[in-house]
């Protein structure tokens, strides 16, 4: 295969793990806004970040955004559109250093790829086949990684990565330095949290609908088998729009990510832990996390 598999095999010779970040330390709002607006959607994003960084504990290294979803502009006056648009930009928080830092993104690069393929065809760069769109949808639904690898030869997923990154203004995300090893492609919880928040508002309205009903089908087992019912997905309640990702080993260390959009609420959870810290266990830290945050209210 052309990338990491998921978490089934290991690199040989792989170095020390990474200096774990203890994240129950500094937890700060990157985005300000009066107190009225942070608590339009219920329980303030801050607060939302503590109870995650607390539940997870210290079994490794926890990078947590808690954001709020932009909506499109379309029937709105500019200045509604603007105040919104203020809203959800105001609505978002971090557990500090750790939300900046780049992680492997494991199976998350399926989201760029997705979204740049959609986005090309739209645009008239490229034509897809019905046998394309199934294979986009079972790589984010199933997290098929032979569809994705498939796709990110075909349609350039370097490209894919450098380009949503350029749309969507993301500053800590990069195509994978071995080309073709997609599940090392690097970004960070702002990054994604930035790129769901926008979604809405920056690709096509048909192609973010189809991209979050297409996570929204995420299936419990992946294609190769692995159980993808960790983190936010079977914690968040009702039926929430879910990508997991999980990769051994980059540099000595697993990774279990985890992102959701939950109603109009963005969370990102990526974590990584030495390869002695088992997937169960892994799996385990990282459910518990998700599972601290409460359901979010009407906007």
């Amino acid at each position: 295969m052309a990338a990491l598999a998921h978490g089934r095999r290991c690199r040989p010779g792989a170095g020390a793990s990474l200096p774990l970040v203890l994240v129950g330390a500094t937890l700060i709002a990157v985005l300000t806004a009066p107190s009225g607006q942070a608590r339009a959607g219920g329980v303030p994003p801050a607060e939302l970040v503590a109870a995650v960084t607390a539940a997870y504990g210290e079994t490794g290294s926890l990078a947590v955004v808690v954001a709020r979803q932009h909506t499109p502009a379309a029937g709105q006056s500019i200045r509604a559109a603007e105040a919104r648009s203020a809203r959800a930009a105001a609505y978002v928080a971090d557990n500090g250093p750790a939300a900046y830092r780049p992680f492997p993104t494991a199976s998350m690069v399926k989201l760029f790829l997705a979204e740049d393929i959609l986005h090309r065809a739209r645009t008239g760069q490229l034509a897809l086949t019905e046998a394309d769109v199934a294979q986009l949808q079972v790589m984010i639904s199933r997290s098929d990684d032979p569809a994705a690898s498939a796709l990110w030869g075909r349609f350039g997923g370097a490209r894919a990565v450098t380009d949503v990154s350029a749309r969507y203004g993301l500053t800590g995300t990069a195509p994978p330095v071995v080309p073709g090893q997609w599940g090392e492609a690097t970004t960070t919880a702002r990054d994604l949290a930035r790129f769901l928040a926008r979604l809405p508002a920056i690709a096509h309205p048909a192609d973010a609908a189809t991209l979050l009903a297409w996570m929204r089908a995420a299936t419990p087992l992946a294609a190769d088998g692995f159980n993808q019912q960790f983190g936010l997905f079977g914690t968040a309640p009702g039926t929430p729009a879910v990508k997991q990702g999980w990769m051994c080993c980059v540099r000595g260390n697993r990774h279990l990510h985890s992102v959701a959009v939950i109603g109009h609420r963005v969370v990102v959870l990526l974590s990584e832990v030495p390869r002695a810290v088992g997937y169960d266990r892994a799996r385990a830290a990282l459910t518990a996390a998700a599972a601290a945050l409460p359901p979010p209210r009407s906007p």
